[in-house]
C-alpha cells in the first residue's frame, strides 16, 4: 500500500528530474545545439509532466509509473545532451594578424576558413586545399613557419560556414 511519505518523495524526486531537463534545454540554446535537440528534449519533458499529470487524474496510474516514466525521460535527455553538445557549434576566435601556415596570407573570417586543433592550439588556414597541402607535410610547414607543432597531436577539424563552426566528421586527407 501506498503512503503519503512515500508518495511525496517520488513527486519531488520526478520533478527534481524534470527540472534537470529544464536546464538541459537553456544549456542547449545557450550552446547553439540544433532546434531538433531542443525539440526533441521539450517533447521528453512534456511527455513527463503528462504522465504525471495522468497520475493525479486516474487512481489507476500510479505515481510509481510517472516516476518510472520521468527516471527514462532523464536517461533519454542524458543521452541526447551528450551527443548534441559534443556536435555543438563552437566558438573559435581567429588571433588578429594571423596568418595562413602554408600562404602565409592573412586569415579573415570568410566562408572559406578551417582550423585544424592540435592541443590546445589551432591552426587556421584560407582555404581547405591549403589545409590538405599542410596535412601532407606537416613538419615541413612547421620547420618554415616555425611553429611547434606535432602531427600526431591533431586533433579535430572545424570549417567555417553559415557564420559557423562547424566540427568536421570523417575528413579525409
Amino acid at each position: 500500500m501506498e503512503t503519503p511519505l512515500v508518495d511525496g518523495v517520488l513527486f519531488v524526486l520526478a520533478r527534481l528530474l524534470e527540472f534537470f531537463g529544464i536546464g538541459i534545454l537553456f544549456l542547449f540554446a545557450v550552446r547553439g545545439v540544433a532546434a531538433r535537440y531542443i525539440y526533441l528534449v521539450l517533447f521528453m519533458i512534456l511527455t513527463s509532466l503528462s504522465t504525471l499529470v495522468l497520475s493525479l487524474f486516474f487512481k489507476g496510474l500510479t505515481l510509481k509509473l510517472s516516476l518510472l516514466v520521468t527516471v527514462l525521460t532523464f536517461f533519454g535527455i542524458l543521452i541526447i545532451a551528450l551527443y548534441a553538445i559534443r556536435y555543438a557549434t563552437i566558438e573559435i576566435n581567429i588571433p588578429d594578424g594571423y596568418r595562413c601556415p602554408v600562404c602565409s596570407a592573412f586569415v579573415k573570417l570568410v566562408d572559406n576558413i578551417v582550423a585544424l586543433k592540435a592541443g590546445h592550439l589551432f591552426l587556421f588556414f584560407d582555404s581547405k586545399e591549403h589545409l590538405m597541402k599542410f596535412l601532407k607535410a606537416p613538419e615541413e610547414y612547421a620547420k618554415i613557419r616555425k611553429m611547434n607543432v606535432m602531427s600526431e597531436a591533431f586533433e579535430e577539424i572545424y570549417i567555417y560556414t553559415d557564420g559557423k563552426w562547424l566540427r568536421v566528421k570523417n575528413f579525409e586527407a
